[in-house]
């Protein structure tokens, strides 16, 4: 049998589908909770490798050897095989990741390490044993960068806790400063080493952490904290160190005056009172510093939240949680985009318009309007907030309208003409009704509408597949 097929052991459904006996670790791991997991190296296979190959993105960067998913497929076996050969005997390392700085919204930049082709194969492995490991292990109100959850589901409960606890409700909000960056290495090992016991895959998490990183600059320096955005693994590394750092000790110390809600490092935490809070707070402060993490003080605050006393809103993955009325006149929880990030939404999709104007054909520009805002809606098309949709709809044509109105000194549109193109060509529009994502219900699902007929789903959707069959039609 050629050692790169799969063998029968191959997992068929669920999470870790083509990997080989992935599934077997997770079912040991949720078994003996209590144990240390051994002899993880002989996972790191040719199989599983191959598997991990195949689950990158072939369109991402380049790292610093210049190497495309395409080019490393050529010779796929043999590369492979090397790399086994490599890592088996000890000698792998990572090469330098290049450092890409991407501006953020509100000021400053984000650093991204862009690894090589074969350091992100290793670290795809290395992510799918360590979620095999830690997976069931981890807290159920966890919801970031885990399978089988999502931001709305993180959404759904908060709205969920605080609606119950609506008379008598305290929110503390937490963000933390540069998370990624901040992770202290030594301690993350050493929680590591509580529920491994391989010595191999620990060496290899190790050097991982502490890869070279090539600056802009040129400058090579060595990792000494956090780990890199951008590399496969490190958001189930994130998730370990808060699960022991804040997960495992709320539950242990603070789970019976209040509940939280976790997405990444961001989360709330929901109690009784403000006196509990304000002591929570506190002891939060001083937990973070074990891990060599700090607050954002400008995102994390303790906000009054009952019914009958709104002091403000809650803020959470991008929404403002507040109190309103129902139709009735009574107190009814809702969400609302947050202005901040509506405002940074419209001012990204003014910018991207903006720049890519003279760039591409208008046939292109179009196609690509309409993804944007096909995954704007995607996402913040949740129940309550249709004024925030329908406010990024039409800022996002009227933008669309002026910059393609500048495209030469000859104005290419008039108004009139724009409806039209509109008409014949629809952009997605602002989901409404039971297209929303019902966050309040305890049992959620997407949107279920069904339209009556493809032209209605083309006119009150603007699927990008109709919208592109509707541009080729005009176009020729």
């Amino acid at each position: 049998m050629n050692q790169y097929s799969l063998t029968p052991e191959v997992c068929e459904d669920g999470p870790f589908k083509g990997y080989v006996k992935l599934h077997w670790i997770r079912s040991a791991a949720e078994k003996k909770r209590n144990e240390k997991v051994r002899a993880l190296a002989h996972h790191i296979n040719p199989q599983n490798l191959r598997r991990a190959f195949r689950e990158l993105d072939g369109s991402s960067a380049c790292g610093v050897d210049g190497v495309t998913k395409q080019q490393y497929y050529v010779k796929l076996e043999s590369n492979l095989r090397a790399l086994h050969d490599n890592i088996r005997c000890g000698g792998w390392k990572p090469r330098p990741s290049r450092e890409v700085l991407i501006p953020k919204p509100q000021g400053g930049t984000r650093p991204l390490a862009i690894g090589c082709l074969e350091d992100k194969i290793v670290q795809k492995l290395t992510a799918r044993i360590l979620e095999a490991i830690y997976e069931p292990l981890f807290h159920r109100h966890s919801y970031g960068f885990r399978q089988g959850k999502s931001q709305h589901d993180a959404l759904a409960r908060l709205h969920r806790v605080i609606r119950e606890r609506r008379k008598s409700c305290v929110v503390v909000e937490m963000d933390i400063e540069k998370f990624f960056n901040s992770v202290d290495h030594e301690w993350l090992m050493k929680k590591l080493e509580l529920k491994i016991a391989d010595e191999h895959v620990l060496r290899l998490i190790h050097r991982m952490l502490r890869g070279s990183i090539l600056h802009e600059t040129g400058a090579l320096a060595e990792t000494e904290r956090g780990t890199p955005q951008g590399s496969p693994v490190s958001p189930v590394l994130a998730n370990i160190c808060l699960h022991h750092l804040l997960d495992e000790w709320f539950d242990e110390n603070h789970s019976e005056g209040g509940e939280f809600i976790r997405y990444a490092d961001d989360a709330v935490f929901v109690f009784r009172d403000e006196e509990t809070a304000n002591t929570f707070r506190a002891h939060l402060t001083e937990r973070l510093k074990e891990g060599g993490l700090n607050l954002n003080l400008d995102k994390s605050g303790i906000v009054p939240f009952t019914a009958k006393a709104p002091a403000g809103t809650v803020s959470f993955l991008g929404f403002d949680f507040y109190w309103g009325r129902n139709a009735n006149g009574e107190r009814t929880l809702k969400v609302k985009t947050s202005s901040k990030r509506l405002a940074r939404c419209m001012g990204e999709f003014t910018d991207w318009i903006k720049e890519h104007r003279n760039r591409k054909r208008l046939k292109l520009l179009w196609l690509e309007a309409a993804v944007k805002l096909r995954g704007h809606f995607d996402y913040y098309g949740v129940l309550f907030n249709q004024p925030k949709l329908s406010q990024y709809y039409y800022t996002c044509l009227k933008s669309l309208f002026r910059w393609l109105n500048r495209r030469s000194q000859k104005r290419s549109f008039t108004w009139k003409k724009f409806c039209q193109k509109l008409w014949f060509n629809p952009l997605p529009r602002p989901p409404s009704g039971a297209e929303l994502i019902d966050i309040t219900s305890s049992h959620r699902s997407e949107r279920n509408h069904q339209p009556k007929s493809r032209m209605r789903e083309i006119r009150t959707s603007g699927s990008v597949r109709g919208l592109s069959h509707l541009l080729w039609l005009r176009s020729t």
